[in-house]
């Protein structure tokens, strides 16, 4: 799980680093002022990096919903997650 937050705040990072290696290049070549920093455009680049990670994760990563869901249930005291069983097909008798 921490992989997971660690992975969204370095995308959410990702334009910022790419802003202050862009300074960085910049201060090398010219000798001006800095200029004022696009916080809106890099706050919401940001975002949608973060975004379109979760979407990429929910269209490519879970469980199969072709099969027979079981639901939670208790076997010699311990308790089974619910699961679909993708050995049966759906709506076929049990």
């Amino acid at each position: 799980m921490i992989r997971e937050i660690v992975l969204r705040i370095l995308l959410f990072a990702i334009p910022f680093a790419l802003y202050a290696i862009y300074l960085y290049l910049r201060h090398w070549r010219v000798s001006a002022t800095v200029p004022e920093t696009p916080w809106l455009w890099l706050i919401v680049s940001g975002l949608l990096l973060v975004i379109a990670s979760f979407v990429y994760v929910g269209l490519t990563e879970g469980e199969t919903t072709q099969g027979v869901y079981v639901p939670p249930n208790v076997v010699n005291g311990k308790i089974v997650p619910g699961h679909v069983d993708v050995g049966k097909p759906q709506g076929s008798p049990q």
